[in-house]
């Protein structure tokens, strides 16, 4: 009887897996289908943000590399790629799509949509120029995988209207008490949130002042000194406590930290850009005997910043190997780099470049207010983050003075700001100096651009094959039809 029952068992087992879909039979049942809000909202936040260390860093010449079996800083690249914007941006349209079906306990996600809309737009459209909007994620809702390039301008109309709405929307949730579950860079609070929304569109407005005067639909002097006059309505990044940052830890590692654990304190490869090192010493600025160690072969010179060098990012790597192999070049201070395997928070957007982003509009005239006392601000806020003592950073400072004349006054902001955007930041150097030339980047044998520092990234090879008119017809209009890594953007021009 219990042989027979066995039978039958198996028989109905048998019967009803033949009932089933084969597609539904195919799907891994631990695969995540539907997934909420918060699990999509951490996805984006680790595509958000830039490490240090890397060829980025080395292109704001702050480093140099001489291995040859690595790139160096040539400068020689010439098409991006498109993939962590619209990879994030399809994850942000799908996590606004869920937080609308949620109602109003999503209402925090679908502002935290308009943001990241905003800023992974105004990334890839710095990158490449214009780039594809209004059209953009359309491919599953209408079919639309050939989508149109959206201008430059009209891309930086809709990211400064997103930011607006973005913080117009946060009193609310606030006052409501709202959280943001799966947020690992602010702990789901979103007053912090509301003033990296409201910098990041300073930051936004500042990158725009090229077009600042023959643009008015932009309104960028307006609102520079609108978000100024009101700290209430529109409150900032100016201190450390609200860094956007990544901070590392014992299983998110440091980007430096070794995979056995064993740090080498020696690493001649890899040495301080000149560009960097040379204002540090010229300035007498103690950042640098932070950052960096003392050039073995300089250490016996007796005043303190002449023991430090950085190699110039236009030599021969050759040339570079045979400077540090003789100790003419600093490495960087692996007790302070490397003390732990959480290294040091990795900033993104933080409050010494806020600080200096003010000191810039006011300088210009977009605003009234006392340009100095933001300019010192965006130093000392610097030098906390590398745990400068109070005494040292007043005797830089005095040493420093902000400049009376307003073209050395800017020029003393920028490259202030550079300065503090060492291993932090990803490009925002680079863009600086193309924007504005400051610091003087170095060129020299090493360049791979025809002595050119390049002023965009071609578009993806991709593209050509899935969306060839429209990007050949946008390459027309911007590039007179060449796509090249030269090519004069309309922000930049």
């Amino acid at each position: 009887m219990m042989k027979k029952l066995k039978y039958l068992i198996l028989s109905l087992a048998v019967s009803l897996a033949s009932c089933e879909d084969i597609t539904d039979l195919q799907k891994d049942p631990g695969a995540i289908t539907s997934p909420s809000a918060d699990l999509i909202f951490t996805g984006i936040l680790l595509n958000s943000y830039d490490s240090p260390w890397s060829l980025d860093q080395r292109h704001n010449q702050y480093m140099t590399q001489n291995e040859a079996y690595y790139e160096g800083q040539p400068y020689s690249w010439t098409t991006g790629s498109y993939d962590v914007f619209y990879t994030s941006l399809r994850n942000v349209n799908q996590m606004e799509q869920v937080a609308d079906q949620a109602g109003a306990v999503g209402a925090q996600y679908k502002t935290m949509a308009k943001f990241f809309k905003a800023y992974f737009y105004a990334r890839a459209t710095e990158m490449f120029g214009d780039v594809p909007m209004t059209e953009a994620i359309q491919g599953v809702s209408s079919q639309n995988f050939k989508p149109k390039y959206d201008s430059q301008k009209d891309i930086y109309l809709q990211v400064l209207k997103w930011l607006d709405e973005a913080n117009a929307e946060m009193p609310a949730l606030i006052a409501n008490r709202a959280t943001l579950p799966g947020d690992f860079i602010y702990n789901g609070d979103l007053s912090k949130w509301q003033k990296l929304i409201n910098s990041f569109r300073l930051r936004t407005l500042i990158s725009l002042s090229k077009r600042a005067d023959d643009t008015p639909e932009l309104n960028v002097k307006q609102q520079f000194s609108t978000i100024l006059s009101n700290p209430d309505k529109y409150p900032l990044v100016l201190t450390n406590a609200d860094n956007f940052q990544i901070v590392y830890n014992t299983f998110n590692t440091y980007p430096l930290w070794p995979s056995n654990g064993v740090v080498v304190k020696n690493d001649k490869r890899n040495t301080l850009g000149a560009t960097y090192t040379n204002i540090a010493k010229t300035t007498r600025d103690p950042r640098l005997m932070v950052v960096a160690l003392p050039a073995e072969a300089l250490a016996g010179n007796q005043d303190a910043f002449a023991k430090y060098a950085g190699g110039k990012t236009g030599d021969l790597q050759s040339t570079l190997l045979d400077q540090a192999g003789k100790g003419l070049l600093s490495m960087i201070n692996f007790d302070f780099w490397e003390a732990s395997a959480a290294g040091v928070p990795a900033i993104q957007l933080g409050a010494s470049e806020v600080n200096f982003l003010i000191a810039e509009g006011i300088n210009r005239g977009w605003a009234t207010g006392n340009a100095a006392n933001y300019y010192k601000a965006g130093i000392e806020e610097s030098m906390k983050f590398y745990n400068i003592g109070t005494a040292d950073v007043a005797s830089f400072i005095a040493s420093n003075p902000y400049p009376a004349t307003q073209a050395a006054a800017l020029n003393k902001i920028l490259e202030q700001k550079y300065m503090s955007f060492f291993e932090n930041s990803g490009k925002q150097a680079y863009y600086q100096y193309r924007r504005t030339g400051v610091p003087t980047f170095d060129v020299g044998q090493s360049n791979g651009n025809n002595n050119q520092i390049p002023t965009r990234w071609a578009y993806p090879t991709s593209e050509y094959t899935t969306n060839e008119a429209n990007v050949k017809a946008s390459i027309q209009v911007q590039y007179n039809g060449a796509d090249t890594q030269n090519g004069g953007m309309w922000l930049a021009k």
